[in-house]
């Protein structure tokens, strides 16, 4: 919502809203929606807020019918045209990566004009009905976006649940080129990672810390180390400019060598998300994830001689996935050395490999897409495991990870308490489910 703040900031006067952060009943919401009249409403959303979002928007637009409601995420992207259809009190939504397309919208509508048919990428309502445009291309060079306004945010609201410190994201990269089968990012961005310059990166990264006083950073890309010698410079960068901040990053494990991880350690970085999925190779192969478990072993061991903390990343009841494979990857975390896990279910996602899948054996167990969370209960039949045992052996690794006497005793002598490992993985799961 930051880019698009800094965009529309150009033809108008913005205020925005982060309802994970701020706390407003419906009543002062509309009050201060009746104040600030705007022209337009943007909705940011997501599977698992979808059903709570739209009655939002649907209220605000029953209050102020002149307000125009835009709303965009990778709902409307994965479900196409009936995404619009199921909320026909929205006025706009886009399909795809959304920058050009808000911007071209917002400069049409500061102009006056109500013919909206030439914007690529958008969704339109009208008294003639629903309209759905010609495709977007991806953006080919992503330095075009702007940075985020973060003028507009309650920056120190921002905190980390460990350590109560500010923190913010900053995108590194769009697109990913693995084929796993799950995954929602190549629909949304592209199987082509587009990187941002180190320069880009960089100044973004000054004006957090010099500004707003940000120390604690996440760099968010599906695989960060993919680009070893674009990771050494840009750890040198961070040296070189005296930014003595603190960052995680997430990766994957066949990424990772023993002197980008020092050069990542030596530069602030103290946590890397590893994806890791699956304790057995039938169940990596059949998710096309291209990692072999000797990988996994090795990358976290590397990590492990730098003094580098890593969480790992699981999925729970992916195709194949029995109740010997479930026991046999909980076993598997628990032996692998990594600091903190994040559990999740498969989530049978639309234009994904596993969507398709699950739809066509007819494995789906909801029709609510809220249910479709990726760090909510499991909602597929895999043919092997019913829904509610892949959701119990999520359950139940979280109890043998994070409740055995080896790790509770270790946590004793840190600043972590068990309550904040909880409210870590529940920051990880709004993280991954793009808030």
């Amino acid at each position: 919502m930051g880019v698009f703040g800094a965009l529309a900031k150009k033809v108008g006067t913005v205020k925005l809203f982060d309802g994970n952060i701020e706390m407003a009943s419906l009543e002062e919401l509309l009050d201060d929606i009746k104040t600030f009249a705007p022209d337009l409403l943007v909705v940011s959303t997501g599977f698992p807020s979808i059903e709570e979002d739209m009655r939002v928007a649907k209220a605000i637009k029953n209050f102020r019918p002149e307000t125009k409601i835009l709303a965009f995420g990778v709902y409307f992207t994965l479900l196409d045209k009936k995404s619009i259809e199921n909320y026909p009190f929205l006025d706009f939504a886009i399909n795809g990566e959304p920058d050009e397309t808000f911007n071209e919208l917002i400069q049409l509508m500061s102009q006056g004009h109500n013919d909206f048919s030439s914007i690529k990428g958008l969704y339109y309502s009208d008294d003639a009905g629903i309209h759905e445009n010609e495709p977007r291309p991806l953006i080919e060079d992503i330095e075009k976006v702007p940075h985020p306004d973060r003028t507009l945010f309650k920056n120190d609201k921002y905190r980390l649940p460990h350590n109560n410190k500010t923190f913010t994201l900053i995108n590194s990269a769009r697109g990913c080129p693995f084929p796993c089968i799950y995954c929602i990012v190549s629909p949304y961005y592209g199987s082509k990672v587009r990187k941002h310059s180190l320069q880009y990166i960089i100044d973004e990264v000054k004006e957090c810390h010099n500004i707003y006083g940000i120390e604690e950073f996440l760099f968010w890309e599906e695989v960060f180390a993919l680009d070893k010698q674009f990771v050494s410079d840009f750890c040198d960068e961070l040296k070189k400019n005296n930014l003595n901040i603190k960052w995680a990053a997430t990766t994957r494990v066949d990424t990772l060598d023993e002197a980008t991880l020092r050069k990542m350690k030596d530069s602030g970085c103290y946590l890397l998300g590893l994806g890791i999925e699956s304790g057995c190779q039938e169940i990596l192969d059949n998710a096309k994830k291209k990692q072999t478990i000797e990988g996994i072993r090795e990358a976290v061991a590397l990590c492990k001689k730098v003094k580098l903390q890593t969480m790992g990343h699981f999925i729970f009841g992916l195709p194949g996935e029995t109740k010997e494979t479930a026991e046999k990857t909980i076993d598997f975390m628990v032996d692998l050395g990594i600091d903190f896990m994040q559990a999740y279910c498969a989530v049978p996602y639309p234009k994904t490999e596993l969507g398709e899948l699950a739809f066509k054996e007819g494995w789906v167990t909801e029709t609510r897409w809220s249910k479709y969370d990726f760090g909510g209960d499991c909602i597929i039949n895999n043919g092997s495991l019913t829904a509610q045992e892949v959701t119990a052996f999520r359950e139940k690794a979280f109890r043998r990870f994070y409740f055995r006497p080896t790790f509770i005793v270790k946590k004793f002598f840190t600043n972590i308490s068990i309550r904040q490992i909880f409210q870590i993985t529940k920051f990880v799961d709004w993280i991954k489910s793009g808030g």
